[in-house]
């Protein structure tokens, strides 16, 4: 499976691994088929609850493209006057305009947009590399979004740790294996930190609490289940708990987001309506003190 990375990535084996060295395997095939399936679920909602929104604005920003760029120019040169007379959203409109006709025109136009989507295809390479940290903790500080993924990791979290310690493995290698499931770098690099003041024999609930990303009813069951030894237990029934706060996060967050798309190409076509009228009623009106 290792030797095929592009059809089986970390999680599948970490938890195969564990399944194999454990004596679980079952167990941890189940559980990955159930990650898998709710990743998919998620995924297709989200899909499905962005299409509409990101065609409308897809098809918005081409329009307002072929407007600033062609048929905009056309309309601004009827009006009278210099440019420094105009009011500051039309020159701005206007300053756009030229930009887009230089860019869609010009040689060194095209050189400069192939230069930005070079630009944005090394800036997507550098976030699944050397600046995924980076990236994957801005995530997680984005409204909304961030709680999303939030809740999904911590959900996982506890169901992972849960059905690994059940199983017999133990704290260090259950981490080891957590810390690849949560699907952001950041959290799994706070993993490898608790994983070490653990391994110095703190007790687990402790460094999750100073890591200040769990949130604390996690820590609290984590605290318990150490105290009774009933952790694999606690952890597996909190982790419903968890999967429905990020059901609920996810739910938010589609309703929100096609809202915010739709707000955006609203505020870009009411500025070029502006910025195309305001110099003609400032002409009407000069007309009529006249």
């Amino acid at each position: 499976m290792a030797n095929h990375p592009k059809v089986f990535n970390s999680l599948y084996l970490s938890m195969i691994r564990v399944g194999e060295t454990g004596g679980i395997l079952e167990q941890t095939t189940a559980q990955l088929a159930a990650i898998l399936s709710r990743e998919e679920k998620i995924k297709t909602n989200m899909k499905n609850a962005s299409a509409y929104p990101v065609f409308v604005l897809c098809l918005g920003l081409v329009s307002v493209t072929v407007i600033i760029t062609w048929i905009l120019p056309n309309i601004l040169a009827t009006i009278g006057g210099g440019v420094a007379v105009l009011p500051l959203p039309t020159r701005i409109l206007m300053a756009l305009s030229s930009f887009g006709r230089v860019l869609f025109t010009k040689v060194y136009g095209w050189v400069a947009l192939g230069l930005i989507m070079g630009g944005l295809y090394y800036a997507r390479r550098w976030t699944k590399s050397e600046g995924r940290i980076k990236w994957d903790g801005f995530k997680l500080k984005v409204p909304v979004l961030g709680s999303v993924l939030r809740s999904i990791a911590v959900g996982r979290f506890a169901r992972m740790l849960g059905a690994l310690t059940k199983g017999g493995v133990t704290i260090l290698e259950a981490l080891s294996v957590v810390r690849d499931t949560l699907g952001n770098e950041l959290l799994g690099r706070e993993i490898d930190t608790v994983a070490e003041k653990v391994r110095r024999g703190e007790p687990l609930a402790e460094p999750l609490r100073q890591s200040g990303y769990f949130p604390p009813l996690l820590v609290q069951i984590v605290s318990i289940g150490e105290q009774t030894g009933r952790l694999d237990d606690l952890l597996l029934n909190a982790a419903d708990t968890f999967d429905s706060e990020a059901d609920s996060a996810i739910t938010r967050f589609m309703a929100i987001f096609p809202a915010i798309l739709i707000l955006l190409l609203a505020l870009v076509i009411g500025f070029i309506i502006a910025a195309t009228l305001l110099p003609i009623v400032a002409m009407e009106l000069s007309a009529g003190a006249l």
